[in-house]
């Protein structure tokens, strides 16, 4: 069967059972990844909040392996606007869901679990700090989903290296903002969204990378996601560090971070997001 590689069309065709077609060589790798966008498991709507936040942990990690994969299609954009859509809705009906999310997981997970753990809890300080916009919290969540994308072009061997990075490698590790606004140059990424994909680690001192923005040049809603980022970090399980306790990381957060590397505001709003 020949189709003309519309992405819809897949999808309908996977879901139909259509187990072989033709697709124009010009096609064929756009059609994998519509394909297996079509194969990830369902989020399941009617369950409660603190159930449902799990599901889509699980269906954004399984979405994140795929992105990290193959070309950001539009097919791509169309279901982590689900998943965010979905985190949005979810977080909005019962705040408190916000304490399922895990940071336990095998090292080599990592990636993928952080970047939809990163999302939700970037969603949950926005709303604590002020931010009710549906379509605004949108924007932060694809944010998290997408910040670290750029991560598909650094070795695992360096992502999963036990012990300190080598200064070369530290320069590869520092450039994955650079390429995951590199990677996403052609989709429809709002401008917010893409400020966080690019200066997630930049820092209100300066120190931060790939610009060194200082305080007033950095987005609050990327001041948000690097809450949530460091935050996830520091609560999971990696392959150099052992995870911290809740506790133990809003501490490290107030006594290392606070003024110099993250604001006020975004902490007291992670506070209140793990209190409840």
């Amino acid at each position: 069967m020949g189709i003309s590689g519309n992405g819809d069309e897949l999808q309908r065709l996977v879901k139909n059972g259509y187990d072989s077609m033709w697709i124009h060589p010009g096609q064929v790798n756009k059609a994998v990844v519509y394909e297996k966008m079509a194969r990830l498991p369902t989020i399941e709507k009617e369950l409660a909040p603190a159930k449902r936040i799990v599901n889509i942990q699980e269906v954004g990690a399984a979405f994140t392996k795929y992105l990290y994969e193959g070309e950001i299609t539009d097919s791509c954009v169309k279901m982590a606007e689900k998943l965010s859509d979905s985190l949005v809705a979810c977080i909005s009906e019962d705040p408190t869901c916000i304490k399922e999310i895990t940071g336990l997981a095998h090292h080599d997970l990592y990636t993928y679990l952080h970047s939809i753990r990163v999302s939700a809890y970037a969603t949950a300080i926005a709303i604590k700090v002020g931010i009710t916009d549906q379509a605004h919290l949108r924007l932060i969540a694809l944010g998290g989903v997408f910040h670290d994308v750029g991560k598909s072009a650094v070795p695992l061997n360096v992502i999963n290296k036990q012990g300190p990075l080598l200064e070369t490698e530290w320069t590869i590790m520092r450039n994955h903002p650079t390429a995951g606004l590199e990677r996403t140059k052609d989709s429809l990424l709002h401008h917010i969204t893409r400020e966080i994909i690019i200066h997630h680690h930049e820092r209100l001192n300066g120190s931060g990378y790939p610009h060194g923005l200082e305080k007033n040049s950095i987005l609050p809603e990327v001041q948000i996601a690097t809450m949530a980022d460091i935050f996830d970090a520091l609560t999971s399980s990696r392959s150099y560090q052992n995870k911290r306790t809740r506790y133990e990381a809003l501490d490290f957060i107030k006594h290392r971070l606070l003024r110099s590397d993250v604001g006020v505001d975004v902490y007291k709003g992670l506070i209140e997001c793990l209190a409840g």
